[in-house]
């Protein structure tokens, strides 16, 4: 074989995946439709009253008649969390580079932010609630929650990317700067993501807190005040949605997990991206 041969060979794109038929997710879906089943089962053979657990089929029907009122206190669940998970992404990241970028930060710092985390903050939640307006308190609390795991997963990445990487780049005259931004950050990015992933389930959990403590909406609110008078299949409902904005907010980072690591999925460049 000659060299150009082996030239041809070696710069040959790997073939990709082969794709995925439709019928390959089904498994997604044993689990919650054998939830389902195993709740109906339950109605059928225990026949418990409706305010104290209602049928899938209640739950489904308040799903669309009060289609308009869940959908109104869930733009305020869903604006607090993004808020907040957006203020936890950037803050967080940018601590997690000062953090492992400067020892003297990590002293000052880190140790206080872990030790954080012993505090419960449905202690703290209703405190918020008192000194921050309604909206802003929510925000807050969602980023406390989203704060941490954006944190430490930062730093756990950029610490685990190999320092002969930036050191070997180094030595061809690149700068610190610019070794951070193509070659430290990008191998830490795996890791930041999954970070990201975990806050951004967080954050919906942080927004429906503070809504229990104190708000005047919110899909929190809403199943509180629907709990406290018995009608239960409307607080399913809401919890149900609340599931739903958890599903679309993990679903959200992950889609820009793959378009900011292509490479992760394909084995080669896509088309689109440019050089």
């Amino acid at each position: 074989m000659s060299t150009t041969d082996r030239i041809a060979i070696a710069v040959e794109p790997a073939p990709g995946r082969a794709p995925r038929r439709p019928w390959s997710r089904l498994p997604l879906l044993l689990l919650p439709l054998l939830g389902l089943a195993v709740w109906q089962a339950v109605i059928w053979v225990a026949s418990p009253r409706e305010w104290l657990l209602p049928s899938p089929g209640a739950v489904a029907e308040v799903l669309w008649t009060d289609r308009d009122r869940l959908w109104f206190h869930a733009q305020a669940t869903i604006a607090e969390a993004a808020v907040g998970f957006a203020l936890a992404a950037v803050l967080g990241t940018a601590l997690a580079v000062a953090i492992a970028s400067s020892p003297h930060v990590e002293r000052t710092l880190y140790p206080w932010i872990v030790a954080s985390q012993a505090i419960p903050i449905l202690a703290v939640a209703p405190l918020v609630a008192v000194w921050l307006d309604y909206g802003t308190a929510q925000v807050m609390v969602a980023f406390v929650i989203a704060f941490f795991p954006v944190v430490v997963t930062g730093v756990d990445g950029l610490r685990s990317v190999d320092p002969a990487l930036g050191a070997a780049v180094r030595t061809l005259g690149a700068s610190r700067g610019w070794v951070f931004r193509r070659v430290t950050m990008p191998a830490a990015l795996p890791v930041l993501f999954s970070g990201l992933r975990m806050a951004a389930v967080f954050a919906v959990t942080g927004a429906v807190v503070a809504e229990y403590v104190g708000a005047d909406r919110g899909l929190g609110y809403l199943s509180e005040f629907s709990t406290a008078e018995f009608r239960t299949a409307r607080s399913f409902a809401a919890i149900a949605l609340l599931a739903a904005i958890g599903l679309a907010f993990f679903a959200a980072v992950g889609l820009a997990e793959r378009l900011a690591l292509p490479h992760r999925r394909h084995p080669s460049r896509p088309t689109w991206r440019r050089r």
